[in-house]
Order: structure tokens, then C-alpha cells, then sequence
């Protein structure tokens, strides 16, 4: 049922967007699509053969379409003609008096930038000039002979994916409506570059084939220009070899237009994208509107060229941290095209495949992107008079959310490191004499490994759960039997971990049980009962962030400073000091338990 909506859906998708009046109805449609996948998605219940039977279909639904929704295409056809005419695309504007011949043509007046170079690469023009070879029929029959090319690329491309991917994972790819509207629908140029893309991706993982990625590269670039700085990742791992196949094949094919004009008339036009054209571009318009509102100008202009030169700047960072950390290189293409998109001043929604494949074949779903892909086609509702910024506060807004979402940890993870440091402070007073110490419950470890760094001495983790990110030794027990001998250590150190234990009384006597001097307890607490509801919510949300949701079942027994008081009492265990540190909401209570043998 959820496949025969889908095909519905998608196909319901091609028949409102083919008349302006009803993009508002083909925009709802292209969310509906999107959250069907979803749902399909979940179910995890797909094969192959669903998947790329269904892709297909959708596909067929939409490639009927005729360029609506941009009118790039009646470019494509015009660079097409112009070159079996004799002519160079990229040395003659629409409007030169050379060109005056073809001024009646039925294309010319519903050219885009008549005045401005063509931009599309040498291998988008080739395709271009296999379409034009059919205007005699019509400008029609050019332009659906490029889109059945370009559909075909973009299908390959889902074809390729399939050997590298499982067919849950392809199918977020391959049914998204974004991909369908650009590709099959719209005949972007996006839908062969994406079809190279794949092929290096693929060509990387089998980990023998770096002149096949490069010459990939080289044909993606030759596309879209930006994949031309994936390059430096496929030299780190593979050499100059596999470069000098990169760069022989870029200039093979660019051979044909080669001309001492060329790149100035090209990087003339790209400029007017950089400095005059914006689109749906959410970091950019963000900073833009804060500069608005600090000086009252408009900064469009300036800010334009900064971000192009920002990313220019990072560039080399990319390949630094690449070259440091050892990226995988799907990863490495990713954030660095990933980058390029949240640093642009124009970012209509067929851009987006671009990020799209690459993100792809991610071990988890790259939702952010997902969803800026299909929220950014309520964009095209601009044209018609339609709400237009809202879509761009909710594609970019959201991205932003399930980003950081997705990295989660890693953007936890200072304030994680910072908090340990803090609470090794509260401490430094309580363990300056002892040699060896275990950290019960240690997390991450963070605590252990500042312990280790400021006093210069043994500590070994233990906890329930394995999410140590030190090199510390660490042992999992099963939250009953401390896995150590008796007096093993001079202390243990209990952090925030009481009030989860299933058996704090155990564990306390556990600890007691291994150690030599004292047992020092730092544990959350609270004064008033309407305190306890919102401290169990800051720590539910805080350690399922921590631990990637490994953590989600966890016990929340609060206790009161003196309840804990009359605890240590009842287990017959001497307390040295204890100290109410006192905090709103999330009070602590410091306490030093004496062993004595």
C-alpha cells in the first residue's frame, strides 16, 4: 500500500508541477513523497528489486514533464545548436551580432542571461550538442533527447550505488522527490554529474581503482565545476598517478573548446552569481541579516565574494584534517561538498544532488540534508508569488537542527571534556595522596583521564556500558560485582553514578570493597521535590546525547544530601566529610567515605 501511494504521490507530483497555478499542491505532493519514503524506510522490509523497480517508475511518472519549473534547459538546447553551427559556446553571448541568425529561432526569447557566457562545463555541452542534432524536429525534441540522457546518467547512478549499498539505504537516495523533479523531471545537469560521482565513490571503496576515481572526478567537474576539488583526496591515497589520469582527462575532454578567452568570458558569468544572484541560501542570508541589523546596509555585495573566499580558505584545512585523521574518502568528498553548499550565496534545490549521492552511502541517514533536499522544493513557489521565505527558515532551520543532532557528540563533547575538568576540581583536595584509583561508572572517561593528567597516577574505568574514549584501561561488569580483588586500589571515585545504580547500597559496598584508604562520592541531589522532575529531564536528555541513546534505560533514584547521609549510616560505612556544594536545580553533594580494614 505504502509503494502504490508512493508511485501516486510522485505521479500526482508530475501533473501539478506541469502549471504554475498548482505548484502549491506539487509542492505538498513532493512532502508527501518524502514522507512516504520515510515510512517505506522504516519498515526495512524492501529488496533490491523493490527498490530500483519502484525508482524507475517514479522516474517514468515524472519524465513526461516538459521545462517548467526552470528555464535552463532552453539553454542547453541553444548551447546544443550553436555548436553544430561551427560555433564555440563559451566565446558568444545570445545577444553578439554574430549570433543575429539565430535570433529567430524559437529558443531565444525565452533564453535566461542572454546577455552572460554560458557556464555548463564541456561535458554538459556535449551532451547538449548530441540533443541539437535532432532541432530540426523541434526544439522539443532536443530538449527531451538531452533529459532522456541526463535521466539515464541519473539512473546509472542509482544502479552503481546499488553495489556498495543495502536497499534501505538506497532507496532514501533513490525515490527522494528532489532527485526525481531535478533528474527524470527537470533534466538538470546535476543528474550526470551525479552518475560520475557515484562511480568514484565506488571506484574508492573497491580501493584499486584511484585513475578510475579521478577520471571520474575529472567528468563530474566537467559537469557541475565544484567536484574538481574532490582531487586532492584521490592524490592522498593513490599518488600523482592517479591525478595525472584525472587531469588527462579533464583536458581531453575540454580540448575541443579550448580558446585564450575562454576562461574569462566563464569566470565573468560565474561572477554574477557570486555578486548579483541569491537563492535560498540560509547561512548566507543569516549573516546578511545580522549585518543588516547591526549597521543598517545591505552587505549582499561584500558578503558574496567573502563566503566564495572563505571556502577557498578552508580548503586547505579540509585536506589537512583529511591527511590527520584518515577520512574515509566518502566522508572527505561529503564534508567538503557539504561545505561548498552551506557557503554559497545560490543554492536552488537541483544543487542539492550533488550532496545528495554523496551522503548517501553514510552508515547512518544523513536526515539534515535529506530534509533541506525536499523542504527546498516549497522554494520554487517564489516564482508564482507564493510563501517563499518560510521555506527557507524550515529547510535550513531543520537541516540545522537534525545536523546537530546528528553530530550530537561531537558537539557535546567539548562541554563533556570541560564539566570533567570541573568536577577533577571540586576533588583535587580529597585524592593528592593516593597512587592508584578506579573510576566506578566512568563514561566516557574523561574524568579518569583529567585525574590521571593532574595528579600523575594509576586510574582504571569501569562501567556498565562501554563508551570510554581514552586509553585508559577500562572493564565492563554487569553492575553487581566490581570485576577487582579486595583492596586493589588506595580509592574509587563515584561521579554523578549513584542515582542510576540499580543497587546504589551494592555498589557503595563494592567500592568499599576494593580500595585501601576512602571512597569519594560527588552525586546530584536535591532540596525540594519540585526539583527532582526537572533535574531527571536535563540528565535523561544530556547522557542519551552522551551516549548516543546507549544510555536511554537508566535508573533516576535522587536522593537528598541527608538521605544519602542516613544511607552511608545504615551500610555501617564512616564518613570523613561531606560537603552540600550547593547549585540550582542540579545541586551536588560532595562526600568522603574513610575505609578501615
Amino acid at each position: 500500500m505504502l509503494l502504490v501511494l508512493l508511485v501516486f504521490a510522485t505521479a500526482g507530483m508530475g501533473w501539478f508541477a506541469a502549471s504554475p497555478e498548482t505548484w502549491s499542491v506539487f509542492v505538498a505532493a513532493a512532502c508527501a513523497v518524502g514522507v512516504l519514503t520515510v515510512l517505506v524506510w522504516r519498515r526495512n522490509d524492501v529488496s533490491m528489486v523493490h527498490v530500483l523497480t519502484v525508482a524507475v517508475v517514479l522516474r517514468l511518472a515524472v519524465v513526461w514533464l516538459p521545462p517548467i519549473l526552470s528555464d535552463d534547459a532552453f539553454r542547453y538546447v541553444w548551447d546544443g545548436v550553436v555548436q553544430l553551427e561551427g560555433y564555440n559556446p563559451y566565446l558568444h553571448v545570445p545577444s553578439d551580432d554574430e549570433m543575429a541568425v539565430f535570433r529567430d529561432e524559437p529558443i531565444f526569447e525565452r533564453l535566461n542571461s542572454a546577455h552572460y557566457y554560458t557556464v555548463y562545463p564541456p561535458v554538459s555541452q556535449l551532451i547538449f550538442r548530441v540533443g541539437a542534432i535532432f532541432y530540426d524536429q523541434g526544439w522539443q525534441v532536443s530538449y527531451f533527447v538531452i533529459k532522456g540522457i541526463l535521466a539515464l546518467f541519473e539512473l546509472a547512478a542509482v544502479l552503481v550505488l546499488s553495489r556498495i549499498l543495502r536497499p534501505r539505504r538506497l532507496l532514501l537516495y533513490a525515490w527522494n522527490p528532489l532527485v526525481l523533479i531535478a533528474g527524470a523531471g527537470q533534466a538538470h545537469g546535476e543528474a550526470a554529474a551525479v552518475f560520475f560521482l557515484s562511480v568514484a565513490i565506488v571506484a574508492l571503496h573497491k580501493k584499486k581503482w584511484g585513475g578510475w576515481a579521478a577520471a571520474s572526478i575529472a567528468c563530474a567537474g566537467w559537469v557541475k565545476l565544484y567536484p574538481f576539488v574532490l582531487l586532492p583526496f584521490v592524490w592522498r591515497r593513490y599518488g600523482w598517478r592517479s591525478v595525472v589520469t584525472g587531469v588527462g582527462t579533464a583536458v581531453l575532454l575540454a580540448s575541443p573548446y579550448l580558446h585564450a578567452d575562454v576562461l574569462g568570458n566563464v569566470r565573468q558569468s560565474l561572477d554574477l552569481y557570486v555578486r548579483l544572484f541569491e537563492f535560498n541560501a540560509g547561512p548566507y542570508y543569516a549573516v546578511k541579516e545580522i549585518f543588516r541589523a547591526a549597521t543598517g546596509l545591505d552587505w549582499s555585495k561584500q558578503l558574496g565574494p567573502a563566503f566564495q573566499v572563505l571556502y577557498l580558505v578552508l580548503l586547505p584545512a579540509l585536506y589537512v584534517l583529511d591527511w590527520k585523521l584518515d577520512w574515509s574518502p566518502r566522508r572527505a568528498f561529503a564534508l567538503t561538498i557539504g561545505l561548498f553548499f552551506v557557503l554559497a550565496t545560490t543554492v536552488h534545490p537541483w544543487y542539492l544532488l550533488g550532496i545528495l549521492v554523496l551522503v548517501a552511502p553514510a552508515q547512518r541517514p544523513s536526515w539534515h540534508w535529506i530534509w533541506l533536499g525536499v523542504l527546498s522544493l516549497g522554494t520554487y513557489l517564489l516564482y508564482v508569488d507564493g510563501p517563499y521565505w518560510i521555506w527557507v527558515i524550515l529547510g535550513w532551520g531543520g537541516w540545522a537542527l537534525l545536523g546537530a543532532y546528528r553530530y550530537r557528540r561531537r558537539l557535546f563533547d567539548p562541554i563533556v571534556r570541560a564539566r570533567a575538568a570541573a568536577k577533577v576540581d571540586l576533588l583535587h583536595n580529597v585524592l593528592v595522596d593516593d597512587e592508584s584509583i578506579v573510576d566506578v561508572g566512568a563514561g566516557e572517561g574523561y574524568v579518569a583521564a583529567s585525574l590521571a593528567r593532574t595528579f600523575g597516577i594509576d586510574v582504571h574505568l569501569v562501567d556498565v556500558v562501554d563508551m570510554n574514549r581514552t586509553d585508559l584501561p577500562y572493564r565492563v561488569y554487569d553492575g553487581r560485582e566490581l570485576p577487582y580483588a579486595d583492596n586493589s586500589f588506595d580509592a574509587a571515585v563515584i561521579v554523578f553514578v549513584l542515582h542510576h545504580a540499580e543497587d546504589p547500597e551494592r555498589l557503595l559496598l563494592e567500592s568499599v570493597r576494593v580500595v585501601r584508604r576512602h571512597v569519594v562520592v560527588l552525586e546530584s541531589t536535591y532540596r525540594h521535590r519540585w526539583e527532582r522532575r526537572p533535574l531527571r529531564w536535563l540528565d535523561r536528555m544530556a547522557n542519551e546525547v552522551r551516549s548516543d541513546g546507549s544510555m536511554r534505560a537508566q535508573q533516576y533514584a535522587y536522593r537528598t544530601h541527608y538521605e544519602w547521609l542516613a544511607t552511608f549510616k545504615r551500610l555501617g560505612l564512616d564518613v570523613e566529610s561531606a560537603e552540600d556544594l550547593g547549585g540550582f536545580i542540579h545541586h551536588r553533594s560532595l562526600f568522603v567515605l574513610s575505609v578501615r580494614r
